[in-house]
């Protein structure tokens, strides 16, 4: 009955320490899966029409607002977390981004709020909405990973001429990337809207175990069929975090092969033990 005992406790450290090392794996399975529950929902709503849409007449509005005022409510962390537009009697979300190149798509936010940046991504206050139209630029903020669940955690896969993909509730604009910059966190000025342009802009922490101590900015371009042409990127003078990202990756799942390799030989030593 003892030995019964053992081994059971046995048993149970094996698993709990496999779940462990496995546990930003389910995580992030199971959050993906809540993400592609809420893209597929507004996906199956289709298209609205823009010409009797009081919600596209609110974002074409707040977007004109903010480029004539010159974005001048863009000055701090709550202005960012601010909402763009309040929606009423609306879905708590602007639509999705897809990321192909990382095998990203995660529902739009509005507003970097922290509740809203543990859900997907999200629009940043006192930025445009994303509506395909010239002098604006979407910038799309989400973490550099999160309790395993990847978000834009590698974002420096992306490269001049990718694609990055953006459904509002009317249409599906795409963008191709045309720069990559590192920047410091107070650096407003560099995710302003550039006039005559029709911009996207992806932006998280740098570098991935930095504790944010720089932001990642990945600038778009409305895709027309225009070539990009290569830009020189910034990101050798912050060094890249990719190695990093590689050897978490490895080193959890050394320990999960360990663990298992470890509790084979114990059980299979229990089980000549009980032979005797």
């Amino acid at each position: 009955m003892k030995q019964k005992i053992i081994n059971i406790i046995g048993i149970l450290f094996l698993a709990a320490g496999i779940g462990s090392l496995f546990y930003p794996e389910i995580i992030s399975y199971l959050k993906q899966k809540q993400s592609d529950q809420i893209i597929k929902e507004l996906t199956h709503a289709g298209n609205r029409n823009k010409l009797d849409d009081s919600l596209y007449q609110k974002a074409v509005y707040y977007n004109r607002k903010i480029f004539q005022e010159k974005q001048t409510g863009l000055k701090d962390v709550f202005s960012y977390r601010s909402a763009p537009i309040i929606l009423r009697n609306e879905k708590n979300t602007f639509g999705y981004v897809k990321i192909p190149k990382i095998k990203q798509k995660l529902p739009l936010y509005l507003g970097a709020t922290m509740k809203n940046m543990k859900k997907g991504a999200a629009i940043m206050g006192q930025t445009s909405l994303p509506l395909g139209q010239k002098d604006s630029n979407c910038v799309i903020a989400a973490h550099r990973g999160y309790q395993g669940i990847p978000y834009f955690r590698d974002i420096e896969q992306l490269k001049t001429g990718d694609r990055v993909i953006i459904k509002n509730p009317w249409e599906t604009l795409t963008y191709k990337v045309t720069k990559i910059k590192v920047i410091n966190p107070y650096d407003m000025d560099k995710i302003l809207i550039q006039k005559g342009k029709d911009m996207a802009t992806l932006l998280t922490c740098h570098p991935y175990r930095g504790h944010g101590r720089y932001r990642y900015i990945v600038y778009c371009m409305r895709d027309h069929g225009q070539k990009i042409r290569k830009q020189k990127e910034e990101i050798q003078i912050h060094g890249s975090s990719r190695k990093e990202i590689e050897e978490e990756k490895w080193i959890r799942y050394a320990g999960i092969g360990l663990l298992i390799m470890t509790g084979g030989v114990w059980i299979s030593r229990r089980k000549k033990r009980n032979l005797r």
